[in-house]
């Protein structure tokens, strides 16, 4: 079982699910913010841990929960022509980007954070940035 979040498990999850003829730009590892696991229907009030990709047409997440952190336990393949507002701003880290997003039949609020010191994601930083640059542009 997987302690922390790591490239290896990010980039498995995330081919799983990869719509077919797409290639991510960037990918990282965020928290879906507890305010929204109930309309993603995960049956927990509490924030759950997840990888994000963006492809040339897609957000795709795989969401993994918060204890056991190396199996999909349920995933999103949004469309960008469905995506209907993105908001990203700053949160309370220096680091954090706190980003929502609303679209048909789904409401997000996701949390990417470049933290070094409890995961094993090595281009956090740049994943974010391209996940934000490529949201911020939809609209």
């Amino acid at each position: 079982m997987a302690l922390m979040m790591n490239d290896t498990d990010m980039d498995r999850m995330l081919e799983e699910i990869r719509p077919k003829e797409e290639t991510y730009r960037g990918k990282a590892w965020g928290t879906i913010l507890a305010e929204t696991a109930e309309v993603l229907t995960l049956g927990a009030f509490s924030n759950t841990y997840c990888y994000l990709g963006v492809s040339e047409h897609y957000l795709v997440i795989a969401i993994v929960g918060t204890l056991n952190i190396d199996r999909i336990k349920d995933k999103v393949c949004l469309p960008f022509e469905e995506i209907e507002s993105v908001s990203i701003k700053r949160g309370i880290i220096p680091s954090q980007r706190i980003i929502k997003i609303k679209g048909k039949n789904i409401k997000l609020k996701i949390s990417l954070v470049n933290n070094h010191f409890t995961t094993k994601v090595k281009n956090q930083k740049e994943g974010m940035d391209k996940i934000c640059e490529t949201l911020k542009n939809l609209k």
